[in-house]
């Protein structure tokens, strides 16, 4: 670190007062091979992998565009298929809005993993930090008394 700062600073000091002088038309042999020769300067970059770290850079909140909550979300129906596929309804509690979601499909941070008769596992990843939910059907015979 210490040796970039020296590099930086016999640049300003040796090489940028000779630039400045070549652009009002002043420039000397010499001011012109200090400016060839000069140490090339480059930025450095920085790398996050996901390995189990989130970006700090990247915004923690990014409104509507991440889809719904999966916590505000509720197990509404199950059309079940297991040859074709199969295929959950979705609602969102704070808005009522339905949402269809195949498997493998991605909604929010939780994608669906897996459907059985009667429950859907997501994989729910919020801030980097991956974890398994099963949503359950409501058995409707025992809400109906019956």
């Amino acid at each position: 670190m210490r040796a970039s700062r020296l590099i930086a600073a016999a640049f300003l000091v040796g090489v940028a007062p000779g630039l400045w002088a070549q652009e009002a038309g002043q420039a000397s042999a010499e001011d012109v091979e200090r400016a060839q020769t000069a140490p090339l300067l480059e930025r450095e970059v920085f790398d996050y992998p996901a390995a189990g770290r989130r970006d700090p850079f990247k915004p923690l909140e990014a409104g509507d565009q991440l889809g719904p909550r999966f916590e505000d979300l509720e197990l509404s129906g199950i059309i079940y298929s297991s040859e074709a596929g199969s295929l959950v309804v979705l609602v969102d509690r704070s808005t009522q809005r339905r949402y269809r979601v195949w498997e493998g499909d991605v909604l929010g941070g939780a994608e669906l993993l897996d459907v059985t008769p009667g429950a859907a596992v997501f994989m729910v990843t919020v801030f980097g930090v991956s974890r398994q939910e099963t949503l359950r059907l409501k058995n409707t015979d025992k809400e109906q008394g019956g």
